[in-house]
């Protein structure tokens, strides 16, 4: 309540804006458990909109602030699948939107030159001042910049993606707003992406705070069997083949795009923490970004008010167009010690 009044006094002067408000959890996860309260974070949910940002709104898929004068980066290596034809940019947007557009044609990987350059696409821009709630922004930044290259990638040796699931290779940047004034780059577009959910449609963000719990395997196999045995006697009138996760869908890390907080739950369970593959340390989870706001198992998180409204829910639960592997979640970590070190990213 503290974290939702903070905000509406932070955007005060934004009456036009209107932020969806999760819903408190149906569960006091906290009763069952008293000890999560000592792993509490905040983490901010992004709620993207349809809309036309501009370089200097936090946005996803929209234009970055990007000095005219710095080069924009490409994809630096990796191979990319070649399993599946690949897509016009222009192609892609058409097929979105509710007007007739100048089809281009199929494009084929034989037309494409051995030597193209792939730009990397703008996914996600965060302004600090939108997301006070973030503590992930290094000394003297305060602009969060994520791009990628619009193909899955495979990987020789213990690099990134971490768990070697294909998927777009991430490039990170911070930068502080005081360096951004004059021109901005209009960003070079590759020939192709290699999926059409790999091409984010532009949205602006209305950020919401929310209090996350870390996956239960991250505090020991005593605690992950405890929280299994309370979920089988809490729901012991389900048929045991329905049996739901409760702990992980709706009580620890929230759905959809966000910032912050507890990494969503990973495909092999809880491994440890993800090491920065330069120096060991641990890397902060920094973003999410997901196919789905929500799904049949984490609806509880959906704002009350987008599932009152069943002609506009697929856009709301959708709303970036992005649609990663089978309808995962990207996971984005950075190393604390040097922005230099390489991104980890994976799919959840």
């Amino acid at each position: 309540m503290l974290l939702r009044l903070a905000w509406l006094l932070f955007n005060s002067g934004a009456a036009s804006v209107t932020v969806p408000v999760t819903p408190p959890r149906p569960i006091d996860v906290l009763s069952a458990f008293p000890e999560l309260a000592d792993h509490a974070r905040t983490a901010v949910r992004l709620h993207p909109e349809p809309d036309c940002p501009g370089p200097y709104d936090s946005s996803i898929g929209g234009p970055l602030a990007w000095p005219a004068d710095e080069a924009w980066p490409t994809c630096p290596g990796g191979k990319h699948l070649k399993h599946r034809p690949p897509h016009r940019p222009d192609n892609v947007r058409g097929e979105r939107s509710t007007t007739q557009f100048a089809y281009r044609g199929e494009i084929t990987w034989d037309e494409i030159p051995a030597d193209a350059t792939w730009p990397m696409l703008p996914v996600m821009q965060v302004y600090a001042r939108d997301v006070p709630w973030f503590d992930g922004f290094p000394k003297d930044a305060d602009v969060l910049q994520i791009l990628w290259c619009p193909f899955q990638h495979y990987y020789e040796g213990a690099t990134v993606p971490y768990n070697g699931i294909a998927a777009p290779f991430v490039h990170v940047r911070y930068r502080s707003s005081r360096d951004l004034s004059g021109g901005f780059s209009t960003p070079p577009e590759p020939l192709a992406v290699g999926e059409p959910g790999y091409l984010p449609s532009p949205c602006l963000l209305r950020p919401e705070p929310v209090t996350e719990y870390p996956h239960a395997g991250a505090l020991g196999e005593e605690f992950e069997a405890r929280v299994q045995e309370w979920e089988t006697a809490a729901f012991d009138d389900m048929d045991p083949e329905d049996y739901e996760p409760r702990f992980r869908w709706e009580l620890s890390t929230a759905p959809g795009w966000k910032l912050g907080g507890h990494e969503p739950w990973n495909y092999q369970g809880y491994g440890g923490p993800v090491r920065c593959h330069s120096c060991g340390s641990e890397m902060r989870f920094v973003a999410a970004a997901a196919s789905l706001e929500w799904d049949g198992g984490t609806a509880s998180w959906a704002p009350t008010e987008f599932l009152d409204e069943p002609v506009h829910r697929r856009r709301r639960q959708e709303p970036t167009d992005v649609r990663l592997g089978s309808s995962e979640t990207m996971r984005i970590f950075t190393c604390p010690v040097s922005p230099e070190h390489p991104v980890i990213s994976d799919l959840q």
